[in-house]
């Protein structure tokens, strides 16, 4: 029978594979080749080569000589951080509008003093031997300018407001606990809470979130959100269970959570969209 033109097309496929060259055989991989090449959660070599390929991706603060003084001496003290160290150096700017023996002025001739600036972090690492004091100013510059008697009576405050906590670990943490009245505005935030919440550890609860008690987390008015919900009949079932002492009510940190997300600035928009349950 005469051939078709189908069959000749098959026949050239046919040749075209039986004359091509073989494939390389690739050997599989061993096991510790894969485990090398292997792209763990915690970086791995791809992550290595990431943070080699960003290094020096952003330009460094413009300095003068007496700045690049302040930036390295913050960085001896542990500051490792640019951001942090470049917001320690700006508290050294001058104050043009600031007159002389004005406190702006002195704040900012502190900041751009190294020998001041020794002695008052020795000041302050004698009130708080174990903690890392130059952190702390950089999270409230102002600490600096507290004489260590009011840090004593600040701490002092702090201890009857919060038996049980680690008071020293609270204002390392947040430091802008010892400015002012800010101790005793903490001393009250704590008492409210135990009255709105009295199965609930406030002492506990300020381990786990020293922000709670500072001035901008403003508890008081969270809690008159709250009341306002609860006289509603709008009270979020997640706050009903530190209230009545339900499964999880002695969870300190689950409290701070779902207190500080129940009662954020929102509240009023969800209440009057018929929100919290």
């Amino acid at each position: 029978a005469a051939a078709t033109p189908g069959d000749a097309v098959r026949r050239a496929r046919s040749l075209a594979a039986s004359t091509s060259a073989p494939r390389a055989r690739v050997p599989p991989a061993r096991r510790g080749e894969e485990k090398r090449t292997r792209v763990r959660g915690s970086g791995g070599h791809a992550f290595d080569r990431l943070v080699r390929d960003q290094n020096h991706a952003f330009d460094a603060p413009a300095y003068d000589e007496a700045e690049a003084a302040l930036d390295a001496f913050w960085l001896a003290r542990g500051v490792r951080e640019e951001a942090y160290r470049a917001r320690l150096v700006a508290q050294g700017a001058p104050r043009d509008d600031a007159p002389d023996g004005d406190a702006s002025h002195d704040f900012s001739s502190l900041y751009r003093d190294p020998e001041r600036l020794s002695r008052a972090l020795l000041r302050l690492q004698t009130l708080f031997p174990e903690s890392n004091v130059a952190e702390m100013c950089w999270k409230e510059p102002g600490v600096l300018r507290v004489s260590p008697r009011d840090v004593a009576a600040s701490l002092v405050t702090l201890r009857f407001a919060l038996p049980g906590s680690d008071v020293v670990k609270i204002v390392t943490g947040q430091p802008r606990l010892l400015l002012g009245e800010n101790a005793a505005r903490a001393g009250a935030a704590a008492a409210a809470l135990r009255r709105a919440f009295p199965k609930i550890d406030v002492s506990a609860v300020a381990d786990v979130e020293p922000s709670l008690l500072t001035p901008e987390c403003d508890v008081p008015g969270r809690l008159e959100r709250l009341e306002r919900l609860r006289s509603k009949g709008k009270l979020s079932p997640s706050v009903a269970v530190f209230t009545e002492g339900g499964a999880g009510a002695r969870n300190a940190t689950l409290f701070a959570k779902v207190f500080l997300e129940e009662t954020r600035s929102g509240a009023e928009s969800h209440e009057t969209q018929g929100g919290w349950g």
